[in-house]
């Protein structure tokens, strides 16, 4: 017959295997958080895009531009100069590098009313000489008047975008600090 010592189960021993088992367990669930924080880390960084940088600045320049519209209407001519002509389009082509829908979606919103701002503006202005006792004609004072509503429309159009740049700064930032942890 056999001893009763060697009778003994595993599970008698459960007191040695206990901290392997516990290492086990704790490396693994170690490992399937860091996988899941670097899945995440990693579509975080692909929301925002490969320079930030360069999208928060063609942001604060387009702000400022709009800014400018709002206080004073322009004309065509002013979209046009070679500081202001690749605005929309800078935006534009920076909407392909980010995958976060909402910060596109805004993106999106800015460079429709950059060009819709641009479409409002009014031609070149003529020549403006007038003297004081200048009588306006009817067709000079519906030109004026005409002008005037496209001003109007054309601040409307940079509010709304002032608006979007607001919120695509606010998601930016979020990215960021998800990213970042800024």
């Amino acid at each position: 017959m056999t001893s009763l010592a060697a009778a003994t189960h595993w599970w008698d021993d459960w007191l040695k295997f206990t901290p392997g088992w516990l290492a086990f367990a704790w490396a693994f669930g170690n490992g399937i958080w860091l996988g899941i924080r670097k899945w995440r880390d990693r579509t975080a960084k692909l929301a925002l895009g490969a320079a930030a940088d360069e999208l928060r600045e063609a942001l604060i320049t387009a702000r400022t531009r709009f800014e400018d519209i709002v206080a004073e209407g322009r004309r065509a001519d002013w979209f046009t100069a070679e500081e202001r002509r690749e605005t929309g389009r800078r935006i534009e082509d920076l909407i392909g590098r980010r995958t976060d829908q909402t910060l596109r979606e805004h993106l999106t919103e800015v460079a429709q009313a950059w060009d819709q701002a641009f479409a409002y503006a009014p031609g070149a202005a003529g020549p403006m000489v007038r003297w004081s006792d200048h009588v306006f004609t009817p067709q000079e004072r519906e030109e004026s008047a005409r002008v005037q509503t496209q001003f109007g429309k054309e601040a409307d159009v940079a509010r709304s975008g002032l608006q979007h740049i607001k919120a695509a700064l606010v998601r930016l930032d979020e990215l960021e600090r998800k990213t970042h942890g800024r």
